[in-house]
């Protein structure tokens, strides 16, 4: 019966698992960095998309910073018109029991 057998002469198998293991590792590098870019994509996306809403945000606020500023405005000029309308009133009044008192 012949053998059918390969036969690999002993100082070749040190190269063969030095091979061997070269590969794996060059495979495991390859899906590592795989992962890296995958990861980097979906932060970068995630950037983008807080980058974006941080501006509406400052646009809101900056919005929000002048409707409270308007606000405040009105409520102060509202303020000096109740201010001079009681003192109006006041002499009105003032007049009013002094006009009676006669």
């Amino acid at each position: 019966m012949s053998e059918n057998i390969v036969k690999i002469p002993t100082w070749a198998i040190p190269l063969i698992v030095s091979l061997f293991i070269g590969a794996a590792s060059y495979g495991a590098a390859q899906a590592n960095a795989e992962t890296t870019q995958k990861e980097l994509d979906r932060v970068e996306k995630i950037v983008i998309e807080t980058s974006k809403k941080s501006v509406e945000n400052g646009t809101s606020t900056k919005l929000n910073e002048q409707a409270i500023k308007s606000i405040t405005k009105n409520l102060t000029e509202m303020q000096e018109t109740a201010k001079s309308s009681d003192a109006k009133l006041q002499k009105l009044v003032e007049l009013l029991i002094a006009q009676s008192q006669k």
